[in-house]
């Protein structure tokens, strides 16, 4: 799960976001997957509509996979949030579904991970292996 940038005040919150966006590119660039599911989708395009990103949306949509997951997965990964997580579970199920890895710095993956079900990578994380990747 990819996280959109907005643009910030500041100029050194400016060069973040620059940092961001040229690592953002360099995911929709590169030679991996980008997996989502129809939730995941959803929330994409209100993010879309709210920072006025429909451009990036458009682009972000022709590289994704969409994913539909079964119910042993969403069975599997529900133990791990709670009832009301149904969005979590759905994403976690599309990366069991697919070995993909969950790019998200929500704590509430945590245990997941800790599980070893799937794998989680924060954003900071994700920015830094693929930009090492892409510099091989």
């Amino acid at each position: 799960m990819i996280p959109i940038c907005s643009l910030l005040q500041s100029s050194v919150e400016r060069l973040k976001v620059q940092s961001c966006y040229q690592s953002f590119l360099k995911v929709l660039e590169g030679p991996w997957d980008l997996i989502a599911d129809e939730i995941l989708l959803s929330e994409y395009k209100r993010y879309a509509s709210q920072f006025n990103a429909k451009d990036l949306l458009t682009v972000l949509q022709k590289r994704m996979i969409m994913i539909e997951q079964s119910e042993q997965e969403i069975c599997r990964c529900r133990q791990f949030f709670s009832p009301d997580a149904t969005a979590d579970i759905i994403h976690a199920a599309a990366c069991l579904h697919t070995g993909s890895i969950l790019i998200s710095n929500d704590a509430h993956f945590k245990d997941i991970s800790e599980a070893g079900i799937i794998e989680v990578w924060t954003i900071a994380e994700a920015i830094e292996r693929l930009r090492d990747y892409s510099n091989h």
